[in-house]
């Protein structure tokens, strides 16, 4: 009898153990989840599918919101820096950053080019009499990382995405990593269903918020550039003509020629000399692009969310558009 109960006990302690372990064990995959296997292509699915207008409010103001007007306001995406992306100094690896990028820019260029593509894809399709590839596919081309600040472990931080600028060939996208709660936009212009009550930007008549700020500036951890070639087949389709596709471009005035490749060093601002060297363009890059993330994130504030297409004309976007080109002309001049 002794025995039997001694026998119990240590068998219950034992169930106890284990069950400590498990919740240990789940408790610690919870907060790793983004490492989980197969978790970032979840991530991708989500960002592929997560702006497919499942609901007639999301067909609503998918159909009201993407004007030109919407063409360079950011992606807003939060995250938190797991334990198991931590380095040896306790910070975020700098490896992470680019998984994190991945589904960032995914979110963004589904959400701008995703209607655009599937016109595009058919109009090509039927032009070619229904012969040849079906589907025109993204390829990225390149990637450009710059940290300024470390981000702790299981600290929250925001990705801002947004578009940079196009040539005859590559989109550009741009991503902030930014403080969590530092800066709060008034209004989702790319993500209206997260706007409190369903009411998006174009339903008032305010002036456009610059975001209510908690602090001086915008605490930038990271800026991450991108670009992306999209190919049907061996046929390279130009950003343009997806954009127009879309709707995101305003009516291109008849003397307008297509941009032209970025294949230069570096677009010269006004009084500077271009590059001469490989060295001097990478040094460009890192001074653009460390010197205009706070500018450029300020300014994807301060686009005005309110207004029709007449605010945004070919003269507007285009003035933007080759505002971004200075910055990816610098940085293409590094693969010199």
């Amino acid at each position: 009898m002794v025995l039997s109960i001694i026998s119990l006990r240590k068998s219950l302690s034992g169930l106890k153990g284990v069950g400590f372990w498990k919740a240990l064990a789940i408790f610690f995959a919870l907060l790793n989840l983004k490492h989980i296997p197969f978790a970032w292509h979840l991530r991708i699915l989500n960002a592929l599918l997560s702006h497919v207008p499942f609901t007639s409010r999301r067909i609503n103001t998918a159909s009201t919101l993407l004007t030109p007007a919407s063409l360079f306001h950011p992606m807003i995406l939060t995250s938190r820096a797991a334990p198991l992306e931590m380095d040896y100094n306790l910070h975020k690896s700098n490896s992470t950053y680019f998984a994190d990028f991945d589904v960032a820019r995914v979110h963004l260029f589904v959400r701008l080019c995703g209607l655009g593509l599937a016109r595009t894809s058919s109009e090509l399709w039927l032009a070619a009499n229904k012969q040849g590839p079906k589907r025109i596919r993204a390829f990225m081309g390149g990637v450009h990382l710059s940290f300024k600040r470390e981000i702790w472990p299981l600290q929250g931080f925001e990705m801002w995405t947004r578009l940079l600028c196009w040539d005859r060939k590559w989109f550009y996208v741009v991503t902030y990593f930014v403080e969590k709660g530092r800066v709060v936009p008034k209004g989702w212009v790319l993500q209206p269903w997260r706007n409190q009550g369903g009411k998006g930007p174009d339903d008032n008549d305010e002036e456009p918020a610059e975001g209510e700020r908690k602090g001086n500036h915008p605490a930038i951890f990271a800026t991450g550039i991108a670009k992306y070639v999209c190919k049907r087949g061996r046929l390279t389709v130009p950003p343009e003509r997806i954009l127009q596709s879309s709707n995101l471009l305003p009516p291109k005035p008849a003397d307008k020629t297509t941009p032209p490749l970025t294949d230069s060093p570096a677009v010269p601002a006004d009084g500077d000399a271009v590059p001469a060297t490989a060295a001097a363009a990478a040094e460009a890059a890192h001074d653009a692009t460390t010197s205009a993330a706070e500018e450029m994130m300020d300014a994807a504030l301060r686009v005005k969310p309110t207004g029709g297409d007449g605010e945004w004309n070919w003269e507007r976007v285009e003035r933007e558009r080759l505002r971004g080109m200075r910055i990816a002309e610098a940085w293409n001049g590094t693969e010199a």
